[in-house]
């Protein structure tokens, strides 16, 4: 099973857009996913949601064992993309975390959730507390969506020197920009100087997942964003491969493929 996180210490980058975009790309491509979520915000969950659930997360019910986080798991509109909503009080959710790692029993959890998936994507909260930093030591991959500007790469040190504490490394990690806007004299500095690194620009799709409540391939599949969010996961997922924590790709008929 390969663990993904979503991950940046400051908010409004964008996370939960990729989170979202890139769950939805992954169950697409045939991995059984669970997009947990982590951050108070609940955009995630509310947005893949089945219109008719209205029953979030109790982080407190995870303390008494992870048999109780595991029911708390729901499908998601889409076939193979599973949910777990976050709880609207975050420290319930840092405490379960802090809590299970401490008694050894996060381990345990990731072992009965890779008898479900292939693919977890963590939609992390912002900041640099213990709860994300228990959450990396579980993580094969990290995702972090930077805004463009002459600080980006001082910010993603950050990120690195927090990840390493008390552990004496990190997992491999994949800088993203995100809502990119060419049209910005920072914003072109920044990408000059990162040249290698993704990009996802702003565009109108991304702000339209909102209105229909769907991660931008389920609507505007052969968009620029869209596009982009299919090579940033097959990106991820050959990296994966490589990581040997993801096996295989599924093979899928026709009618589960991606529309084109």
């Amino acid at each position: 099973m390969a663990v993904v996180a979503v991950y940046n210490s400051k908010g409004g980058v964008g996370k939960s857009t990729f989170a979202m975009n890139l769950a939805w790309e992954s169950a697409q491509q045939g991995h059984r996913t669970l997009l947990w979520e982590l951050d108070e915000q609940g955009d995630s969950s509310w947005m893949l949601s089945p219109d008719n659930w209205h029953k979030p997360t109790d982080a407190k019910q995870f303390l008494l064992g992870s048999r109780n986080l595991l029911e708390q798991i729901h499908p998601s509109k889409f076939d193979r993309l599973s949910l777990l909503d976050g709880d609207p009080n975050i420290r319930s959710t840092e405490n379960f975390l802090v809590a299970f790692s401490r008694q050894q029993r996060l381990s345990k959890l990731f072992a009965e959730l890779e008898e479900n998936f292939d693919v977890i994507l963590i939609d992390c909260p912002p900041g640099l507390n213990e709860a994300n930093r228990k959450v990396m030591l579980f993580t094969h991959l990290v995702v972090v969506p930077v805004i463009p500007s002459p600080l980006a790469e001082r910010g993603l040190l950050k990120i690195r020197k927090f990840m390493t504490l008390h552990r004496g490394h990190h997992p491999p990690i994949l800088p993203i920009f995100s809502m990119v806007d060419r049209r910005r004299k920072m914003h072109n500095l920044a990408l000059n100087e990162n040249p290698d690194w993704p990009v996802i620009n702003m565009a109108s799709e991304i702000e339209q997942m909102t209105h229909r409540k769907l991660p931008i391939g389920a609507f505007a599949p052969g968009s620029r964003s869209g596009l982009a969010f299919a090579r940033l996961w097959k990106g991820i997922e050959r990296k994966l491969l490589e990581l040997v924590v993801l096996r295989t790709i599924p093979n899928m008929n026709e009618s589960s493929k991606r529309p084109s």
